[in-house]
């Protein structure tokens, strides 16, 4: 992980999910960046996230680490893999020195136009946690379904939770929000978790609705058995968080 000598701390860090994506990552950085300018946003880092398994192919660490030397707003986390997505995002959460924080997926299904619209949102003060939901949805009847069968079985397991799409991203919180999580998840539980502990601190979620596009260049990482992965895993919470 590279780290950038400053005595200032931005305004907003935001976690880019940089897995496997190589040098497709290189235009939508400039695309975000140039979002940020236009919403007057400059006081910002990026923190990219290029975790890889070794043995593999993976040019993605290569990618982020000279991204971030040739760019002080930007800093690389390049580690050895002993996780999944959600050992990428709090790595990448750990790393980052904003006042406000956020992650989302690098591949554009989740534009990062958002970025802007949530962080609107949560300058006003009134919300600890802002969140995207999937209102229009390109991307295949596949993933939809999963989608569909995962927010229906966490709103079975948690009734009391009032938002509507629990793995919408971009995610924003204040990083005294994100102090107060537990967060342990190494897999793709890693935004039910999230949500869940906004729910045990009791903070302000606010949701604003986005279009989810299709992937282009690669086919989803999430396969049909992630349905009883995100099953047994959310049981087990379900008992964890009768205790929290």
């Amino acid at each position: 992980m590279n780290s950038k000598e400053t005595n200032k701390t931005p305004e907003l860090s935001i976690v880019v999910l940089c897995y496997r994506s190589g040098k497709t990552i290189i235009p939508f950085l400039e695309k975000m960046k140039q979002e940020f300018k236009e919403g007057e946003m400059d006081d910002y880092e990026l923190v990219l996230v290029g975790n890889y398994f070794p043995g593999t192919d993976d040019t993605t660490p290569n990618v982020v680490r000279e991204l971030a030397r040739n760019n002080p707003k930007i800093v690389s986390v390049t580690l050895e893999k002993k996780g999944m997505m959600g050992w990428d995002t709090i790595s990448g959460l750990n790393a980052a020195s904003g006042r406000a924080i956020g992650f989302i997926d690098g591949d554009g299904q989740m534009p990062s136009r958002d970025i802007v619209r949530l962080y609107k949102v949560l300058k006003s003060g009134e919300f600890d946690l802002v969140k995207t939901f999937r209102k229009t949805r390109m991307d295949s009847a596949y993933r939809k379904f999963i989608s569909g069968c995962y927010n229906l079985i966490f709103h079975i397991l948690f009734p009391s939770a009032t938002f509507r799409d629990v793995n919408a991203k971009p995610k924003l919180m204040t990083m005294e929000a994100y102090k107060k999580m537990k967060l342990s998840c190494d897999g793709w539980l890693i935004d039910a978790e999230i949500m869940l502990e906004s729910m045990r601190l009791d903070l302000n979620v606010a949701e604003v609705p986005t279009v989810f596009y299709k992937n282009e260049w690669r086919g989803s990482f999430v396969k049909i058995w992630t349905i009883f992965e995100f099953l047994i895993n959310l049981v087990v919470y379900r008992f964890k968080y009768w205790f929290k």
